[in-house]
């Protein structure tokens, strides 16, 4: 997988970039988010969010300008200010773009709130007792000067960036928020509240606004946070977030076209990305590149090039952390999560490090959930434990949870779980226990081949090894929507070929197979993403591109892999990576098979 090299990353912003007396409330200094960049006549303007933490108390919309390509940044000020105990509010994403006249325009969502209040997720943020909203800041000479806020919207929350129709029309989208009585047994915290995306749009220049459509509306998929390009007139691409669980069931992101300006908008569908607040554009050359937050999986901020006219398909999504930890050697793929002996601590009855590592070390695919009890699954895998490898796990869940070890088998106790659903469509508040609260297990030698299946359908869950069957139990307060496998623990475990029949009669069926002849699970994300930085905060990413053809992202991160929690990591800053158009592809893309907005 291709990454940025360290020579084209450039520091837009950090504890230096501000006087004495531009304090921060909190002693570990100023927190950088939500990066935007645009390329003007007078060179490039970045605009972001200053805070002193993620869930902040006190905000700035702030903006610095680079006359260098962006390699050296000056002129960072404050465009607005809101805090919890003057302003009772404060900002949270700014967006900003710039449109074919020349204006540069920003849209951030402020939401009410006092210093004792919380940092809600966005449904309740929305409530009336709360309050959310969506504003506008222009400015018509290269971003030196910028107008008052002025509020566009009765309902705000992650909107996306503006963008300018070749009419005329501008258009943005946001977040709202319903109930639904087709989620069973939904998610905690959201339950049966989902979000949906909404069209709004402006045919006086961005002085009145109106909605314009819904873009979806898919209770199990929850699209927000959308990134919006024109193809060509009229014809504009969406690409979303899944809200739905926050996105930890493994569901992609999802392709929505529409060619009637956003009027009307087709079949959704499904990316081999797992995007959180997409920048989607066009490049000098004609293709497409795309900048992410990748979640779920493997934390960092990516970006993918593609053509207009090429098939993209679901990939599962993969969290390697250490791409070492998972490789291709003699005909089969590797997944070596043997953290003591990676970490040169191989000595005999040595402890593994403590803390996160094993979390960190693990290898894990993710493929489409089951999404209620309706659902069936039939995941089948062809692998081996390597003997003396270590006494680590490998673990499977197919809409229900199995452990494998070097020579045990076993489907755990029944547990709930936070994200979970009891597969006959009960709610179970307690979990419900096997006859003496013992595991079903079957001894194996897992260090031979073996031909694994894993079947859920109706109120059954099954195993088979090489054809027969060894495991069954009923599915009563069993609870688990994910379908995901991988190693975790010190092991190491041979793979040769996989395949995933997943039917969900209210959502979105796959068919997925694999063979290592093939390359990797994530072959799509080796052969053509590009890393930013390996962090676990990043995001959100904007980019844009100068006359000389040099691509600018611009991203937040705390420039380092502590281990895979953001909330442990430092304070991130602002930096600009830069590229060549040559830099951000991998092969060949000219091997289109249909064009955009075909079915």
């Amino acid at each position: 997988m291709k990454s940025i090299p360290e020579s084209q990353k450039f520091i837009i912003a950090d504890q230096e970039s501000y006087p004495a007396d531009f304090q921060c409330p909190n002693p570990k200094g100023w927190y950088h988010s939500v990066a935007n960049i645009a390329s003007t006549p007078d060179g490039l303007v970045a605009v972001y969010r200053l805070s002193d933490s993620h869930c902040a108390v006190t905000t700035h919309i702030m903006v610095a300008y680079s006359a260098d390509g962006g390699r050296t940044w000056t002129g960072h000020r404050s465009v607005s200010n809101r805090n919890v105990w003057e302003d009772h509010a404060v900002w949270a994403a700014p967006q900003m773009r710039r449109l074919r006249d020349g204006r540069l325009v920003i849209i951030c969502d402020l939401g009410q709130r006092t210093s004792h209040d919380n940092w809600p997720m966005l449904a309740h943020w929305q409530k009336p007792d709360r309050g959310m909203w969506n504003f506008l800041f222009w400015s018509n000479d290269h971003g030196r000067t910028w107008s008052d806020p002025v509020r566009c919207d009765d309902v705000g929350g992650e909107p996306g960036y503006i963008i300018d129709l070749a009419d005329g029309t501008l258009l943005y989208t946001a977040t709202v928020s319903e109930a639904s009585t087709e989620i069973i047994d939904g998610p905690a915290p959201w339950g049966n509240i989902y979000y949906r995306s909404i069209v709004m749009a402006s045919e006086d220049g961005g002085n009145t606004w109106s909605k314009r459509s819904d873009l979806t509306n898919a209770p199990f998929q929850g699209d927000s946070e959308v990134g919006l390009v024109e193809l060509e007139p009229n014809h504009v691409i969406a690409a979303t977030r899944i809200g739905f669980g926050g996105g930890q069931f493994g569901q992609p992101s999802r392709l929505v076209h529409s060619h009637d300006g956003g009027r009307t908008w087709g079949e959704p569908i499904l990316m081999p990305a797992y995007m959180q607040r997409a920048h989607l554009n066009r490049l000098q050359s004609g293709k497409f590149f795309i900048t992410y937050r990748n979640r779920w999986g493997s934390l960092a901020s990516y970006g993918f090039a593609f053509d207009p006219g090429e098939e993209l398909g679901f990939e599962p999504s993969s969290q390697i952390h250490d791409e070492e930890r998972c490789r291709l050697e003699d005909g089969v793929m590797i997944l070596d999560t043997d953290i003591v002996r990676r970490a040169g601590l191989a000595t005999e009855g040595a402890a593994p490090p403590i803390g996160d590592n094993e979390r960190d070390n693990a290898v894990l695919f993710s493929l489409y959930p089951v999404i209620d009890h309706r659902s069936s699954v039939e995941l089948e895998l062809e692998l081996r434990i390597r003997p003396g490898s270590g006494d680590g796990s490998i673990v499977i869940y197919a809409g229900f949870r199995v452990d494998l070890t070097g020579n045990k088998i076993r489907i755990p106790d029944r547990h709930s779980s936070e994200f979970s659903v009891d597969a006959t469509g009960q709610r179970d508040e307690t979990g419900v226990e096997l006859e003496g609260g013992k595991d079903l297990a079957v001894e194996l030698d897992a260090t031979r081949w073996h031909r694994y299946r894993f079947v859920r359908r109706d109120r059954l869950i099954e195993v088979f090894v090489d054809g027969e069957s060894i495991l069954r139990a009923d599915t009563e307060g069993r609870k688990e929507r994910l379908v995901r496998f991988g190693s975790r623990g010190r092991l190491i475990s041979e793979w040769r070929s996989g395949s995933a029949r997943i039917r969900n009669p209210q959502d979105t069926d796959i068919d997925w197979d694999w063979n290592v002849e093939n390359g990797f699970i994530d072959q799509f994300r080796r052969d053509r993403m590009v890393r930013l930085d390996h962090t676990s905060d990043s995001g959100y990413t904007q980019w844009t591109q100068t006359d000389d053809g040099m691509v600018v992202i611009a991203d937040y991160t705390n420039d380092s892999f502590d281990n895979a929690s953001w909330q442990h990591a430092g304070q991130p800053i602002l930096k600009a990576y830069l590229a060549r158009e040559s830099d951000l592809f991998s092969g060949d893309l000219a091997h289109c098979t249909r064009h955009f907005g075909k079915t």
